[in-house]
């Protein structure tokens, strides 16, 4: 007859296995994607909430290279036509829950600019 410290170490041990096969089969977040078109970044007046853990993706599907500049974050970098711009999990640039706002340094004065919206976790 198994002891109750016995019978609660192989629960606990059954427990463990169905947690870490639950957290290794999670499939990764999907990337948020922004487009710069001409003047302009498609959803991102605001974006929808983003979480810790989601790459923010910047697209340019225009002719001319634009910027992305997040002060919140200090990050400013460059997009050239037909290429993107992979930012690791926003959430955690940015500190945390709010809203940021963030601009094309070459088109900001054309409106070039929306909101990134950091929710909780």
């Amino acid at each position: 007859m198994q002891s109750i410290a016995a019978r609660g170490l192989v629960a606990f041990a059954a427990f463990a296995l169905v947690v870490t096969a639950g957290l290794m089969s999670r499939q990764p977040l999907p990337d948020y994607v922004v487009t710069a078109i001409d003047y302009h970044f498609h959803d991102a007046h605001p974006t929808l909430p983003l979480g810790p853990g989601r790459d923010l993706v910047v697209k340019n599907a225009s002719e001319n290279v634009h910027n992305v500049t997040i002060p919140a974050g200090g990050f400013s970098r460059d997009v050239n036509p037909g290429g993107q711009l992979r930012i690791p999990d926003i959430a955690e640039l940015l500190g945390g829950p709010g809203s940021y706002s963030f601009y094309c340094a070459y088109h900001r004065d054309r409106g070039m600019a929306g909101v990134i919206v950091i929710g909780g976790s």
